[in-house]
């Protein structure tokens, strides 16, 4: 009798079963990799480089599972994109190189993707204006012309990086309207959406507070973060003329940032980290400064990271134990990934909220340190 109930029981329920699960999967972001990822960029002024520090280490192609082709910019009026300049002449990226990391993609199963952004070594600024002249006046025509370069080289999606310095609330709707169309063009033909943002919900465009808006149309999105991002963090963040943003959290710190994620509907997984390539060590606290410590704080707490930029240029970014600790981003972790306010207890002990002893961190502080980067030969994210 217990068991004839059972299974008409399973008989009515499988059909609701089924289809919740085809919804599910209409929803899903296609061609995508399951777990966290490990994205890398190639910036158009670092081709070169980028190609030797790939080619160097056979490790890499094993470790990483998408890269951006950071190669094009909208066109000036908006409606479409063009290959973005190498230098400050304003010369060209070249069709052969954009064969030739895809290529190299392929060949180690890594998906490439086309990274549209807003600056060049030509501006050496992130244009805003210029994003939202695509975005918001143009956004069927920067679309199409998104999908058709995608499809013309044979790319597996877009990754948007178009940035803002400033507050730029007042286009929250039309780049989450741009969103969701983009990704429903993408999805039609098998192709994945990712975003880059801002790695706090205070300022600067697009960012943190955003993230709610696209769930549903983006696979992962990427907290630029870089040097600012580390579990040992007490650091919090004040925007010029506003208070502190967050009532004094602790924001920088991967794990303040993974809650952020799944609060707003994501899996922790979907939450890409960003890491400086151009640093092997960063922060205090935590387990410890170096990149291989950092890499495990990572991947106990369940996300994934993304490496701003393949030019690694920093000596620790191409030492055998880095890219062991990158490829274990790719297995299951300890139980720690399922604890995550065990890894609190272990590195904030009488560090709730932005505590005493805590750093600030003010919109100066942030554009000076961001002055100092960019005065490197080539423009910064």
């Amino acid at each position: 009798m217990g068991t004839s109930i059972f299974v008409s029981v399973f008989r009515q329920t499988l059909p609701v079963i089924a289809a919740s699960l085809a919804v599910a999967n209409a929803d899903a972001q296609p061609a995508s990799a399951t777990g966290p990822q490990v994205m890398g960029w190639v910036p158009a002024y670092g081709i070169d480089a980028s190609m030797k520090a790939l080619t160097a280490t056979p490790a890499i192609g094993q470790s990483m599972t998408r890269i951006g082709l950071q190669f094009w910019n909208p066109s000036n009026d908006g409606r479409g994109i063009v290959l973005a300049p190498v230098d400050a002449t304003g010369k060209p990226v070249t069709a052969a190189s954009v064969r030739q990391v895809a290529q190299w993609a392929r060949a180690h199963n890594v998906q490439p993707l086309l990274t549209v952004y807003n600056n060049s070594q030509v501006i050496n600024r992130w244009d805003w204006r210029w994003a939202r002249r695509a975005f918001a006046e143009h956004p069927e025509e920067f679309t199409a012309a998104l999908v058709a370069a995608v499809d013309k080289w044979d790319l597996d999606g877009v990754d948007l990086d178009l940035e803002g310095e400033g507050d730029f609330t007042a286009d929250r709707a039309a780049y989450g309207a741009f969103v969701h169309q983009l990704s429903g063009a993408l999805k039609a033909k098998g192709k994945l959406l990712t975003i880059d943002s801002f790695h706090s919900p205070c300022d600067n465009a697009p960012n943190m507070r955003w993230w709610s808006d696209w769930v549903g149309d983006v696979a992962t999105i990427h907290s630029m973060g870089y040097e600012d991002l580390y579990e040992g963090s007490n650091a919090t963040f004040t925007p010029e003329g506003r208070a502190v943003c967050e009532n004094g959290a602790t924001l920088f710190r991967y794990s303040w940032q993974l809650d952020w994620g799944t609060k707003a509907g994501y899996r922790r997984d979907q939450i890409v980290l960003g890491m400086p390539t151009w640093v092997d060590a960063w922060g205090s606290g935590g387990i410890g400064p170096n990149v291989v410590d950092h890499l495990r704080e990572v991947r106990a707490l369940g996300g994934g990271v993304g490496l701003w930029d393949m030019q690694l240029a920093a000596a620790g970014w191409s030492k055998p134990t880095t890219w062991e600790a990158v490829q274990a981003l790719r297995r299951p972790a300890s139980a720690l990934a399922r604890r995550p306010s065990l890894l609190d207890r272990l590195f904030h002990r009488g560090a709730a909220g932005g505590g005493a002893g805590g750093d600030t961190v003010t919109v100066t502080d942030r554009n000076a340190a961001a002055a100092r980067f960019r005065a490197a030969p080539s423009p910064t994210r």
